[in-house]
């Protein structure tokens, strides 16, 4: 029994195989440890209590971690180890680049990738047929908030500004398809630009009422309050960039009441709060990638019993079929890309140097 105990918690590079093998890859030192340690919390606590009612098919699950801080270098020999020790499936990694490298060796060598945290929307766009992300991708903010627009301000003579940057493009793509028309104008800046005298004289030729600035904060907030002193009136909306002190540095009060998405929190649904309470006591955190890799562990779990848990690219092939799996999130479902089909974002906004959540809400 002892021994039994000691291998379902097992952080070495090298094990004897295990009946159910589950591979955490991420930050496990560096600056982004704290990240990558509560990935591994939340899989422990989700591979402890499955374990605990008797494992998958009367197998017991082990984790195996590797250490990619956050390095694309890392993170590809990460993924070759966790090949080697012939894991069931992989979860991680933390940042986005790193995961995207792995990613593509999983995928070769057929093993399924749920991914909790990575954001950048090219890991499902890339042609992977084994990768799973749990988190909502950066570019779904752009859709969301032109749902939110069309729904509030639907004669808006609407701006849509970007800084040119690929993350920020892909924002306002998706922005633009979920519009469904032409907004009155589109205007790309420079990053960390100064004087933005040129884009605001577009936008007061043409009578703009609202902008969705799709920008670094402090850039917004410097165009925010150049925008206020020529004397526009502006109603603004932006993605999470927008949600950082700089952008209220920036503006000051001209930033008032302006529109930001960001993911909902995970902690909402009583499950969820439950476990937090719980492993807050024994002082884990359970902010960052705690949840979603708890969940993620319950997605294998969901797509094991009816793929089975040695299916290795079948778990993805599983959970993209369209249908509904519970978690300690909530019910979710993936498409064919292994991208989330609902959206979970909560507006906030800025008022008086802080912002505060207005509403939950998934369109």
């Amino acid at each position: 029994m002892l021994r039994l105990a000691a291998a379902l918690f097992l952080f070495s590079a090298t094990a004897v195989r295990a009946d159910i093998i589950i591979g955490v890859a991420g930050p496990m030192s560096g600056q982004y440890q704290a990240f990558g340690q509560s990935m591994l919390n939340g899989v422990k606590a989700a591979v402890d209590k499955i374990n605990a009612s008797g494992g998958l098919h009367a197998e017991q699950l082990t984790i195996i971690s590797a250490d990619d801080q956050c390095d694309i270098i890392k993170a590809k020999e990460a993924a070759n180890r966790l090949l080697a020790q012939n894991v069931d499936v992989v979860i991680g990694h933390f940042c986005s680049n790193p995961t995207l490298e792995a990613a593509k060796i999983y995928d070769k060598a057929g093993v399924t990738l749920i991914a909790p945290s990575a954001a950048l929307p090219v890991l499902t766009e890339s042609g992977l047929s084994t990768v799973i992300r749990m988190t909502t991708r950066l570019d779904a903010q752009g859709a969301f908030a032109a749902k939110r627009i069309l729904a509030k301000r639907p004669n808006a003579k609407l701006a849509v500004v970007d800084d040119g940057s690929t993350d920020m493009k892909a924002i306002t793509a998706s922005f633009a398809a979920a519009y469904g028309k032409p907004p009155t104008i589109t205007a790309s800046i420079v990053p960390d630009q100064k004087d933005f005298a040129e884009v605001i004289a577009k936008l007061k030729a043409s009578n703009i009422d609202t902008v969705y600035l799709a920008t670094s904060g402090s850039d917004a907030g410097r165009l925010t309050t150049q925008a206020a002193k020529s004397g526009l009136d502006l109603k603004r909306y932006g993605p999470d960039s927008l949600l950082i002190d700089t952008f209220w540095s920036a503006s000051g009060a001209d930033g008032e009441n302006t529109l930001v998405s960001f993911p909902s929190d995970p902690e909402n649904s009583f499950e969820a709060k439950a476990l937090s309470r719980d492993s807050k006591a024994l002082g884990q955190a359970t902010d960052g990638p705690f949840l979603p890799s708890y969940a993620a562990v319950q997605l294998f779990a969901a797509a094991a019993e009816e793929a089975g848990a040695h299916s290795k690219g079948k778990i993805a092939e599983t959970l993209k079929s369209g249908d509904s799996f519970a978690t300690i999130l909530g019910p979710l479902r993936f498409d064919a890309k292994g991208d989330g089909q609902d959206l979970r974002f909560n507006w906030y906004s800025w008022n008086n140097g802080v912002y505060q959540t207005i509403a939950a809400e998934s369109p």
